[in-house]
Parts: C-alpha cells; structure tokens; sequence
C-alpha cells in the first residue's frame, strides 16, 4: 500500500496587518520538499551529480509558528549539517522555550535590505549574501568576531547569535538552497498538523513584516491563542 505523501498546507488569504502577522502563519508555497536519503557515499558522474541538485533553491524560509512542537529536529539537522555533530547551540536556527509553554522558531528572514550587512564596520563587508541562494555568509578571515557583534545587535528578528568556540555570527547560509532545518521539519510534521518550518524560493516580502515581531511578542501571542478561556470567559493568566 501506497504511503500518503506529506504536503505543506494550503496557501491561504491572510492579513497583512503587523497584528495579522503576530497572530499567525508566514506565506507560504506548495509543494513537497523531498526528504535526504541517507546512504553509502559513491562517486558519481558530473551528470548523475547535476541531477542530484535540489529542484529549486530556496532562497526564503518562513514560518507557521503555531505548528511548532518543539521536537527541535530543526536544529539537530541544522547543527549536524554545519558541525558535522548534533549540537543545538551551534545550528543556525534555533527553538526558544517561552515561559515553559510555546516553543518559537527563529530563523533568518533574509531581510532585503540586510541590517546586519550594514552593521558591519569591515570593509569589505565581512558579512555578505550569496547572490544565488540568497544566505548570508561570513568571511571568516575578516569578521572581528566578539570583538564586534555589531550585526547580533542590529538584527531586527534577534535571530542572530555567536557561535559557542569562535565567537563568529552564526549566519544562516540556507544550507546552499537546499536548507536542512525544512527537510527535517517536514519529516517530524503530523497529519493535519504540517510543518512549522518551510522555504520557497520566493519571499513575497512578508520576511520584512515578520522580522520586526519579536521572539517575545510571538510567544505572548501563541500563549493568547493557545490556552482556553477560564469559567468566566477570560483567558488565563499565565
């Protein structure tokens, strides 16, 4: 018998208030995102290579907060990825715990106008984007690493953080456009529960509205949305 394919959820209207965006759910594109197998490694031929490309490269990563359950797959793929170990606290995305109630992804935005690059006093700029996927890289020869860390302060989604060992920003480069955090999210997602994570290679611009809510504001709204109403009609205090 057939395994039933999972899918991202459908694309729904939403608003394109501040508060529309506090209270749910990123835009979003359909389709699968094929899952990595996991295999003996082989050589391959430049042809065989070319076809093993990812379909598109995602160049955006949204996000569905309300999904999120924590599982943190995210960040075990991520850090495995970059690190080569499972190790949380050096993935590129990470999952905050708020109030031990919500868990809250925060994942770059790729923001258009790149505060972070800005922010950078290095000339030439020690962070930058690559062109064709869109993730932001560092030089690190040239970043001042603790020195600095102009460009943790200037991210408006408080997404940025410093590695554990060598102080250099922890920039999410989208895994060359075939991010890992989306792969494994989609794999740890439920039925009708979908993923929280996901990518496409268009933005739409909603990663500028998102990124200047903030961790905190995210979760004190999930907890609103989450928790039912005591006897007297009114949310609880939490």
């Amino acid at each position: 018998m057939e395994t039933e394919e999972k899918k991202y959820p459908e694309v729904f209207q939403r608003e394109t208030s501040r508060r529309g965006f506090l209270k749910g759910a990123a835009v979003a594109a359909g389709g699968a995102v094929a899952l990595a197998t996991v295999g003996v490694v082989k050589p391959v031929t430049a042809k065989a290579a070319e076809s093993a490309k990812p379909a598109k490269i995602i160049r955006h990563l949204f996000v569905e907060r309300q999904n999120c359950t924590g599982c943190r797959g995210c960040e075990f793929a991520c850090s495995l990825f970059h690190e080569g170990v499972v190790r949380p606290e050096a993935a590129r995305v990470h999952v905050n715990k708020y109030k031990g109630i919500v868990d809250i992804p925060v994942i770059c935005w790729q923001c258009e106008d790149a505060p972070c690059i800005e922010s950078c006093p290095v000339e030439p700029k020690a962070i930058y984007r690559d062109e064709k996927t869109n993730g932001m890289l560092i030089n690190n020869d040239t970043c001042l690493g603790a020195k600095c860390h102009k460009c943790l302060e200037a991210c408006p989604a408080q997404f940025l953080r410093a590695h554990p060992d060598t102080a250099l920003p922890l920039t999410c480069d989208l895994c060359g456009g075939d991010p890992e955090c989306v792969k494994a999210c989609l794999a740890q997602s439920g039925n009708p529960q979908g993923p929280c994570i996901m990518g496409d290679k268009v933005g739409f611009g909603v990663n500028l509205a998102y990124r200047d809510v903030t961790p905190e504001e995210a979760a004190e709204d999930q907890i609103t949305n989450f928790f039912y109403p005591n006897e007297t009609g009114e949310r609880r205090e939490i």
